[in-house]
């Protein structure tokens, strides 16, 4: 549904997701599904980035005299770090070039941080 001043109203987007009312332009939802996503796909980063090292270590520990066994785990610890170091750089530079072209949906992006 659209009104007369251009304003794309959508009923199922609320305050649960993110977006500060159901009454929001076309950019300012796409930014919120964009910035969601990124979050999403950065969190999906970390929750592998650290299976792989547990993985790893659980190889080296179990690994013994079997250098061939070894030496996988640590490829896989090698792959781990330099994807987590990809990782960094790709939010880096969306970062950046959000803050370039003065894209403010990267400003939206909240990463939950656990709380004691």
């Amino acid at each position: 549904m659209q009104s007369d001043q251009g304003v794309i109203t959508n009923p199922v987007i609320n305050e649960k997701f993110g977006v500060a009312s159901t009454t929001n332009t076309g950019a300012t939802i796409l930014g919120t599904l964009l910035s969601n996503v990124f979050m999403a796909m950065i969190i999906a980063g970390a929750i592998i980035l650290v299976i792989m090292i547990i993985w790893s270590g659980i190889a080296m520990m179990t690994g013994g005299a079997d250098k061939e066994r070894i030496q996988m785990a640590q490829k896989r610890l090698t792959y781990a770090i330099v994807g987590f170091v990809i990782l960094i750089c790709v939010f880096a530079i969306a970062t950046f070039v959000g803050g370039f072209f003065g894209l403010d949906f990267f400003k939206t992006l909240k990463l939950p941080f656990p709380t004691p």
